[in-house]
């Protein structure tokens, strides 16, 4: 029997070449499916970090709610201790005068034995000399300590955005440049500034509000470059159709990623007690935001944090 012929043979290689073509289709399925399993993992990592945002945006809402409300609260009883004290301290005055006056008839003999015994014994027995000297730092502490709960008062209000928003066009360059104006003299003998500066297109906005978050940014910036061998902030500027973006560079310390998820949290400072009042970047978060921008953060511990506005063209 010819071979071209043999049944057996013929059913064996049909039987090979199914077997080899269900192999090659079992290894493209396998092919696909591990691709496929990459793209869900790669979309369930970006599902988890879009989670992680608005988890974060959703806590800020509520925390700018919270902090309306506080302020609310505080601003009404916090300026009649603040008037109060003002006029204290120049009651404390008119009271220095009274003291000094006395003291001056004991010395010149002016007053009777009697009064003279009484002025006297009354200075020992509440020792006026010590009050005297002693009520005026008191005063002049506690009237800076109201100011400073004054403050972190407004900066609530800003960041909860309680205060008006007018709205007008504007050339973002020209707040950049006034706000680095207004800086000069603390960032000439501390930090190299270089500045790429794109033209940009106006923008309706609140320029005192947007010049208020490049403040905050660059004296950010500065404060992290204490320290470093060229301390150096690089401001630039581009835009294209859709987006203007502004983006403040510093060559500092930079932070770990634990820090980098606080910061805009409202209170959260890496600095030393009384340096700061943790409300900058959360009050810089906020304006944006409120523009329908967004603002992103690119940091590593010990080589630098790059902040970047987007604010949208329309």
């Amino acid at each position: 029997m010819d071979k071209t012929t043999n049944p057996y043979e013929t059913a064996y290689e049909r039987e090979k070449a199914a077997r080899l073509k269900a192999e090659q289709l079992l290894e493209d399925k396998s092919r696909e499916l591990f691709l496929k399993n990459q793209q869900l993992e790669e979309s369930y990592h970006k599902l988890q970090q879009q989670q992680a945002i608005i988890v974060q945006n959703e806590k800020l809402a509520t925390l700018g709610t919270l902090s309306a409300g506080v302020a609310h609260e505080i601003n009404n009883p916090l300026s009649y201790v603040l008037s109060n004290m003002e006029s204290l301290l120049i009651y404390n005055k008119s009271y220095q005068r009274l003291l000094e006056t006395n003291q001056t008839w004991l010395k010149d003999g002016q007053l009777s034995e009697n009064h003279k015994t009484a002025l006297t014994a009354l200075i020992e027995e509440e020792d006026l000399e010590f009050i005297s000297e002693d009520l005026s730092e008191l005063l002049s502490d506690t009237l800076d300590g109201v100011k400073r709960v004054k403050d972190i008062v407004v900066n609530l209000r800003s960041f909860s955005r309680t205060q008006g928003s007018d709205r007008v066009e504007a050339d973002l360059l020209e707040g950049l440049q006034s706000t680095l104006k207004l800086l000069n003299n603390q960032l000439k003998h501390s930090v190299r500034v270089n500045l790429d500066l794109q033209p940009l297109p106006s923008l309706i906005c609140n320029p005192n509000q947007l010049n208020q978050v490049f403040l905050n940014l660059i004296m950010n910036a500065q404060q992290a470059t204490e320290g470093a061998s060229d301390p150096t902030i690089t401001i630039s500027t581009e835009c294209d159709q859709k987006l203007i973006k502004v983006r403040i560079q510093d060559n500092g310390c930079g932070m770990s990623e634990e820090v980098r998820k606080e910061i805009f949290v409202p209170f959260f400072t890496t600095k030393p007690i009384g340096k700061g009042t943790g409300m900058g970047l959360a009050i810089a978060y906020g304006i944006v935001k409120d523009h329908n921008g967004e603002i992103e953060v690119i940091s590593e511990e010990g080589a630098g944090t790059t902040f970047e506005i987007h604010l949208p063209v329309s």
